[in-house]
């Protein structure tokens, strides 16, 4: 059960992770879209703590657990914040996140392909 959430969370990162490279201003569309509705980015946010919770607690005998806790970390952190921070600051970081160069978005593809892939390593080497 392990590798399946594993795989399917490297996956869902390979495939953002090329959208970003390949074409970022499509992908930056799709993704401004997706948290322009309340209830729908409440649900992603959700949907990534648990995913990063996951990675907190069930990454033990994968290699590179250290990584794994540091992103999980992070991730819930971020997700604590978009949760608990006041709707202005919360638009205010959305924005941010939305209105980057593309060289930018490129480079966040790029660590998301090579986080896809160090975890679909972890996971071979169950």
């Amino acid at each position: 059960m392990r590798a399946f959430l594993f795989s399917c969370v490297g996956v869902v990162w390979f495939a953002l992770g090329l959208g970003l490279i390949i074409a970022p201003a499509w992908m930056v569309e799709i993704l401004e879209r997706l948290v322009s509705d309340e209830f729908r980015l409440f649900v992603l946010i959700q949907v990534g703590m648990v995913i990063n919770l996951a990675l907190v607690i069930g990454t033990a005998g994968l290699t590179f657990r250290a990584l794994w806790v540091v992103v999980g970390c992070v991730g819930l952190a971020k997700g604590l914040f978009l949760i608990g921070a006041p709707l202005g600051r919360r638009e205010a970081a959305l924005d941010w996140w939305f209105k980057r160069p593309f060289w930018e978005y490129r480079m966040r593809g790029f660590v998301l392909v090579s986080l896809a892939t160090t975890l679909a390593y972890g996971i071979i080497s169950l």
